[in-house]
C-alpha cells in the first residue's frame, strides 16, 4: 500500500515537473514575441493580413489602447511566470509558483479575449490568442493539487452546517417581510411628515419671476394700414389738358 502511493506521488511530482517545464517555455515565447511586436509597430500582427496598408494602419490606430493593454498584460504573465517557474525547479518553492500561477491567469484573460475577437482582421492574433489560452491552461493544471485541496476543504465545511426546518425558514421569512414593510412605512410617514411644512416654506418665499421676453409685435400691417397706402381706384372722369388743339375741337 506505501508503495502505490508513493508511485503516485512520484507520478505527481513528474507531472508537475513537466506541466513547469512547459510553462516556462510559454512563458518565455510570449515574453520574446509580444516584445518584438510590441517594438516593431504590430508587424507580426499584420504579418498575414490580405488588407491593404491604410485599412491595416486604420483598424491599428482604432484599437491602439487596446491593442497596448493586451501587450503588456501578456508580457507581465509572461514574466510571472518565467520566475515561478524557475523558483519551483531551482528551490522547489512551490507556494511562490501557485501565487505567480494565479496572478499569470488574471493577466491572461484580456489578452485572450481581445485577441480572440480581432482574429477575423488579423490573423496573427489567433496565435496571441493560443498563447494566452495555453497560459491559462497550464496554470489550472499546474495547480490541480491546490483546487483539490479547496474543493475538499470547501465540502467539508459544508458537510458541517446546520440547516434550518421547513417552519423556521417560514417563521424567519415572515419575520423579515414584517420588518421590510414596518420599516418601509416608517420611511414614509417620515418623509410626508417632513414633505409638507418644507413645501409650504418654498412655496411661501418664492417670488414670480419676471418674463425675460419682450412683447412680440406682429410684423403684418393692421387693416388701417392698409387701407391708406391702397392705391387710388380708376375714375371715368375726363382728363384736362392744357393743349390748343383739344380747345377748338371742344369749341
Amino acid at each position: 500500500m506505501a508503495n502505490v502511493q508513493d508511485m503516485k506521488a512520484e507520478k505527481a511530482v513528474k507531472a508537475l515537473r513537466l506541466l513547469t517545464i512547459l510553462l516556462l517555455v510559454v512563458g518565455v515565447i510570449t515574453l520574446a514575441v509580444s516584445i518584438y511586436d510590441m517594438v516593431s509597430g504590430s508587424s507580426l500582427l499584420t504579418l498575414f493580413d490580405a488588407k491593404t496598408t491604410e485599412e491595416e494602419a486604420t483598424s491599428l490606430e482604432t484599437n491602439h489602447g487596446g491593442l497596448t493593454v493586451a501587450y503588456v498584460m501578456l508580457i507581465a504573465a509572461a514574466v510571472l511566470l518565467i520566475l515561478g517557474a524557475v523558483s519551483h525547479l531551482v528551490k522547489g518553492n512551490y507556494r511562490v509558483f501557485q501565487g505567480t500561477c494565479i496572478a499569470a491567469i488574471i493577466f491572461s484573460l484580456f489578452p485572450l479575449i481581445f485577441f480572440a475577437v480581432n482574429i477575423g482582421s488579423h490573423l496573427f492574433a489567433l496565435i496571441y490568442a493560443l498563447l494566452a489560452l495555453a497560459i491559462i491552461v497550464l496554470a489550472i493544471f499546474a495547480m490541480k493539487s491546490r483546487w483539490q485541496t479547496y474543493i475538499k476543504e470547501m465540502t467539508g465545511e459544508v458537510k458541517k452546517l446546520t440547516w434550518l426546518s421547513m417552519k423556521e425558514l417560514v417563521k424567519a421569512t415572515a419575520v423579515v417581510l414584517v420588518f421590510v414593510l414596518a420599516f418601509a412605512l416608517i420611511i414614509y410617514l417620515l418623509d410626508l411628515a417632513f414633505y409638507t411644512p418644507v413645501r409650504l416654506i418654498l412655496d411661501a418665499d418664492a417670488t414670480p419671476v419676471p418674463s425675460a421676453t419682450a412683447p412680440v409685435t406682429s410684423a403684418l400691417p393692421t387693416e388701417a394700414a392698409t387701407e391708406e397706402t391702397a392705391l387710388p381706384e380708376e375714375t371715368d372722369a375726363p382728363v384736362e389738358t392744357d393743349e390748343p388743339g383739344s380747345t377748338e375741337n371742344n369749341e
